[in-house]
């Protein structure tokens, strides 16, 4: 197996790589509510740049800034839609799971988590929707987006890219994550609700005790280290006051869950936590 990655040049180089190209992640501290998830590492790194400022990856991936690609190797997480340009994958793989899962009939699933945009769904359009296959997109509000996403496509260029796939019969999820205190996310909440994905799920800005120093200042403020857990977020009280309006409306629009959070947060907003209807589980 070979994996490929930058040089100081910018070019993509081949190096030997021994790891396991699918995997059981465990995800989040242990008091969270997460279904775990198989992980198809086809890629480490992200093609986005600059990196969103809290990027979780930089707390693992000491060479995010110069992404390294595997092909169907083990490697970290990766936007499954940015590296297209620099290497083809994609599309092989709908189709590996078309006929392999959809045509046999079989459950498994292929999640391709992006920000991606008009640009970046061109592997999709090009073929017909598979329904093992599941495009989320993750969107912010279009102030935190210019502040903390400056390298990815803008918010309304995610949804209409969104927009564009489910009209051709794709199965799309949204993702809101993360969200961040001081910023206004009623409006991009609303364009999601229009949109009726069949599924949202919803975060909070969370940052894990190897992330510190790795991302702005600003974005830690608020946040506090609770009780059994690993990682810094805003106290329960304000996570429940920020997810409410969103869960609210989008309740009725479609399957909602909350990303990485705690079983008393989704008590707290009437959210059946044994379903796990989060981003990462069918």
């Amino acid at each position: 197996m070979k994996s490929s990655g930058q040089n100081g040049n910018g070019q993509y180089i081949h190096k030997p790589r021994k790891s396991r190209a699918i995997r059981l992640l465990w995800k989040g501290p242990k008091k969270t509510v997460c279904p775990n998830f198989n992980l198809f590492a086809h890629a480490g790194g992200c093609g986005f740049s600059p990196n969103c400022s809290y990027c979780y990856l930089k707390s693992s991936l000491s060479f995010l800034s110069k992404p390294v690609v595997y092909v169907l190797n083990t490697g970290n997480l990766s936007d499954s839609l940015s590296l297209e340009h620099v290497r083809p994958f994609i599309g092989r793989i709908i189709e590996l799971f078309r006929e392999h899962a959809e045509k046999p009939g079989r459950p498994h699933t292929l999640l391709l988590v992006t920000k991606g945009g008009t640009k970046h769904i061109k592997p999709l359009i090009e073929r017909e929707a598979c329904k093992n296959v599941i495009v989320s997109f993750s969107i912010n509000c279009p102030a935190a987006a210019r502040d903390h996403e400056q390298g990815a496509p803008s918010p309304a260029n995610r949804l209409q890219a969104a927009k564009v796939l489910m009209d051709r019969g794709w199965r799309v999820r949204i993702r809101v994550d993360p969200m961040i205190r001081g910023y206004e996310y009623t409006d991009v909440v609303e364009q999601v609700a229009e949109l009726e994905p069949e599924r949202v799920t919803l975060g909070l800005i969370r940052v894990e005790k190897n992330l510190e120093g790795r991302i702005p200042d600003d974005l830690t403020d608020g946040l506090v280290l609770s009780q059994g857990e690993d990682m810094r977020r805003y106290p329960a009280e304000e996570r429940i006051a920020l997810f409410r309006p969103a869960v609210e409306r989008l309740r009725d629009v479609c399957s909602v869950g909350l990303c990485e959070e705690t079983p008393e947060i989704w008590d707290a907003l009437g959210l059946d936590r044994e379903k796990k209807t989060c981003n990462c589980n069918l």
